[in-house]
């Protein structure tokens, strides 16, 4: 799978209730947020729909999506009418989010699942470090924890760096992304 067109969006939230409004729908705890703060949003079913970066202003918050697959302003509007917030949408450099960017967060080991088919990854199969298992309550929080807590996951996302296309994977292995050499599979855990 390639992306050839990233569709990078910001948010800005702010109201009384936007501390209330986000901790109840990011995976993370916004009260560990310093500099930035990177978190999951996810469908009832515990699946990623958003992978964002979360920073903060004296009157708001700033979420970047790096590739907005799924309409994160439409989601985030069905709960903002639950709350006193105002979401602002800004414009992006589409820029910031191009190759070079994809490249640079491979090589340092990070996959931003903006870049893979949302809605078909467990948070546990990504990066587990994005979810807060004792922050409380979160979208598709009762599945993620009881797929943690009762190991059920069977599958881990790796990045592999190979100097031409593999002609046979790991059994049950499968590549779900591939930019110059760096390939993402979806392989089964060893440690399980």
């Amino acid at each position: 799978m390639q992306i050839e067109t990233l569709n990078p969006i910001k948010i800005r939230v702010f109201g009384e209730e936007r501390f209330d409004f986000l901790q109840n729908i990011i995976t993370n705890d916004l009260t560990k947020l310093k500099k930035e703060l990177r978190s999951y949003i996810l469908s009832p079913q515990g699946k990623i729909l958003y992978e964002i970066i979360i920073t903060q202003s004296d009157e708001s918050y700033e979420l970047v999506c790096s590739n907005d697959q799924n309409d994160l302003p439409t989601f985030l509007n069905k709960y903002a009418l639950l709350s006193d917030v105002k979401l602002i949408i800004e414009k992006v450099d589409k820029r910031e989010f191009d190759k070079n960017y994809i490249l640079d967060q491979l090589s340092t080991g990070i996959i931003d699942s903006n870049l893979l088919k949302q809605s078909s990854l467990l948070p546990s199969e990504v990066n587990d470090e994005l979810v807060d298992y004792s922050k409380g309550c979160f979208v598709g929080q009762e599945v993620v924890s009881r797929i943690k807590h009762r190991q059920l996951n069977k599958k881990k996302l790796t990045i592999k760096l190979f100097e031409k296309k593999p002609q046979k994977l790991p059994t049950n292995s499968e590549i779900l992304f591939q930019i110059n050499n760096y390939y993402i599979l979806r392989e089964p855990r060893e440690d399980q």
